[in-house]
Parts: structure tokens; sequence; C-alpha cells
């Protein structure tokens, strides 16, 4: 029986952030996505990363695309498309296009990975790949994406989404975090949760973004697949209902919920 994701499960869950610490203690967070007609992907993936804790995130991007994002961003690292050895954790798909092969790479190493987007629709054609990867995963897909990675229809998944998640978890040993109206999260292991919060303004283009970014800070920072997808998800879904009450379902956007996210955080400090 699925277990519902709650304020005190979160609280749980969340470590004290040390004052004796510099941008090392919380690691190294790389994303690799965005492309040509997806800039905003990438800009919202670090959005979400940096205002959960991340102490240092690079963006690997070039051409007009690295062009942007530093007009946009002053925090992040930018460097190469490779892999860089002092990445702590990784964040790939968002927007990333035809270069969602670089997922490969990702899926080599050893250390977790939050695979999104154009990665698992590249996945689902190499499924392979992710049974073979070294890395712990989180996959992130909407029903239209687990369709395609599970070759099952979309309505059978819409039909009973805790069995499909929990398959798909055990299939490709990952986390399968199914988003949707109460996203589901599952584990290999046969854990399934069910997150309560969230609403229907959070159905808009580059949600998913901020979520994958929130859920890669938490992993560079040490936390397991299991309680990053946990964190992000509550999180995520929390900042989308506080803004609700103050902007509306109708118009809340995609970009306010990085910040929004960061000062529920400060409950938990």
């Amino acid at each position: 029986m699925a277990l519902k994701i709650t304020y005190e499960t979160v609280k749980s869950l969340i470590k004290p952030r040390p004052e004796n610490s510099h941008k090392g203690t919380f690691g190294t967070l790389q994303l690799f996505c965005g492309s040509k007609n997806m800039t905003g992907a990438p800009y919202l993936a670090a959005c979400g990363a940096l205002r959960c804790g991340t102490g240092l995130l690079y963006i690997s991007a070039k051409g007009k695309l690295k062009r942007i994002l530093q007009a946009k961003l002053a925090e992040p690292v930018f460097c190469k498309m490779r892999i860089s050895p002092r990445s702590t954790a990784f964040v790939a798909g968002c927007g990333l296009g035809k270069k969602a092969k670089y997922v490969k790479k990702i899926l080599s190493q050893s250390k977790p990975a939050v695979i999104d987007a154009d990665a698992i629709n590249y996945l689902a054609k190499h499924k392979k790949l992710l049974i073979k990867k070294r890395c712990e995963a989180i996959l992130t897909p909407h029903v239209a994406e687990m369709s395609r990675l599970t070759g099952k229809d979309a309505d059978m998944i819409e039909s009973d989404r805790e069995a499909c998640a929990a398959m798909a978890a055990a299939q490709f040993n990952c986390t399968v975090v199914l988003k949707g109206h109460e996203t589901v999260i599952a584990l290999p292991s046969g854990e399934t949760f069910i997150n309560t919060t969230g609403n229907s303004g959070l159905s808009k283009g580059g949600s998913g973004d901020v979520l994958a970014g929130m859920a890669g800070a938490f992993l560079a920072q040490g936390y397991s697949t299991r309680d990053a997808a946990i964190i992000s998800v509550w999180l995520h879904g929390m900042a989308a209902d506080n803004l609700k009450k103050n902007v509306s379902k109708h118009g809340l956007l995609p970009s306010e919920i990085p910040l929004e996210a960061a000062k529920i955080l400060s409950e938990f400090e």
C-alpha cells in the first residue's frame, strides 16, 4: 500500500545545514539540458537546483545557448559537453533534444542522476542502457513519456498509476516519479508513495524542468534517490499550493516555484 507524503515525512528527511561549511560541502550538480529552441528548460532546472541548496552548479552548454544562459544566470559555472570529475550528481534531458544521447555517458558513471524529458524518450529506444547503468537514478516521466518507456497505453497507465510506476521501478532498477495529479514515487524495493501537494497550476511547460533541478540538488548534497524524490516532489507541489493563494492556479508560473520552494525550506532549518 502506498504511503502518503506529508509535511512530517519531509521534515524527518531534511538534514541540518552546517554553518561550518563551504560550497563543496553541498555538492556539485551538472546539468545536461537545453537546446536551440529550448533555452528556458536549463534556466528553470538551474533555478530549481540553486534554490534547493546545491553548492556549485555546472551547466554543459555551448554557442548561443551558453550565451543566453550566461545573460540570465550569475551563479553557474559553464563547461563543455562532457562529464566533470567534480560533479556529485547529474540532471539530463530537460529540453536537450537530439543531444539526449549524452545520457549514455551519465549512465556509465557511478554518481546519481535525474533523467527527465528527452533523455527518457531516448532511453525508451535504448532500454538496455538503462538496465545496464552503473548509477542510481531518478526517472521523472509524465504519462506520455511513461507510455513510450514501458510500451503501455496512456489510458492503461492512468487507470493504475501506482502499479505502472512500481513495475517500471522494478524493471529498470530506478526510483520512478510518475508525474501528474497525486504524483506517484516508486522504488525498486517495492515501496511506493503518493504526493499530497500540488494543483493544476503546475500543468504548464517548465514545471517538470524545475522539479528535475530540485531533485538533482538534493542528490548532489548526498541524499538518496528515495529521499531526494520525496522531498523535491512534495516541495514542488507545496510551492505551487502557496502560489495559487497569491497568484491563482491560472496564473502561477514555473519560474516562480524555485523561490517559493526556498521560502518553504526555511521552515526546516
